[in-house]
């Protein structure tokens, strides 16, 4: 639905950063519809979302950077971290008594895939993440001016 939306509202408009990350956004969850969600592991997951992550990176250098790729980013980095994490607690570690980190990534998981879908329809840097990046980066700026 966000590629949809997405293509529909750019119609009319020269960037089309929207369409493009959304479309590979379509991509990489399309597969989740066919997979058993029983059968895959945790470190599946968490490889499907680093290839997505290295998909938006490499697309950020033909594409106009904007704050849709940030949440994209965040979103699946997030999610990535999580899969990885219940990756060595269910199979490494043996772990499969019900704890309070499971209850913490599917409330997490399920909203950080709700920020990525959010985020197309919204288009509007809610979180200001587009702004915590720019006084971050400004700061280590200032940072290295001064001792240099």
């Amino acid at each position: 639905m966000a590629f949809l939306y997405s293509l529909a509202i750019s119609i009319n408009k020269l960037d089309k950063t929207a369409v493009w990350l959304s479309l590979i956004m379509l991509l990489s969850y399309s597969p989740s519809l066919f997979i058993d969600i029983e059968q895959i592991s945790y470190i599946q997951l968490f490889f499907f979302d680093v290839i997505t992550i290295l998909f938006i990176i490499a697309f950020k250098y033909f594409l106009t950077i904007n704050f849709i790729s940030l949440y994209l980013l965040l979103g699946l980095t997030i999610n990535a971290f999580l899969f990885f994490c219940m990756h060595l607690d269910v199979y490494i570690f043996d772990n499969y008594e019900p704890w309070w980190f499971w209850s913490f990534y599917s409330i997490v998981v399920n909203l950080a895939d709700f920020m990525m879908v959010a985020i197309f329809f919204i288009n509007k840097d809610f979180l200001a993440l587009a702004a915590i990046k720019k006084w971050f980066h400004n700061s280590i700026m200032k940072r290295n001016d001064s001792s240099g």
